[in-house]
C-alpha cells in the first residue's frame, strides 16, 4: 500500500501506533498527505483552475 500512495505523488505524515485493537492484536495506521506545492507542480491545467478557484473563494 506504501507504494501505491508514494507513486500517486502522497507524502508519508505520519504513523499512529497501536491505534486500535482487533483479533487480539494492535495495528498501526500510516497516514499520508498530499502536498500543496508538490501537487501544483504536478498539476494539469484543468487542476490548477480549480485550486486557483477555491483558493480565491477561500480568501
Amino acid at each position: 500500500m506504501r507504494g501505491i500512495m508514494l507513486d500517486t505523488g502522497l507524502e508519508p505524515a505520519a504513523t499512529l501506533r497501536e491505534l486500535f485493537h482487533t483479533q487480539n492484536r494492535w495495528h498501526d495506521v500510516a497516514t499520508y498527505a498530499a502536498l500543496a506545492d508538490r501537487r501544483r507542480t504536478a498539476a494539469s491545467e484543468h487542476e490548477l483552475k480549480l485550486l486557483h478557484n477555491t483558493s480565491m473563494s477561500n480568501a
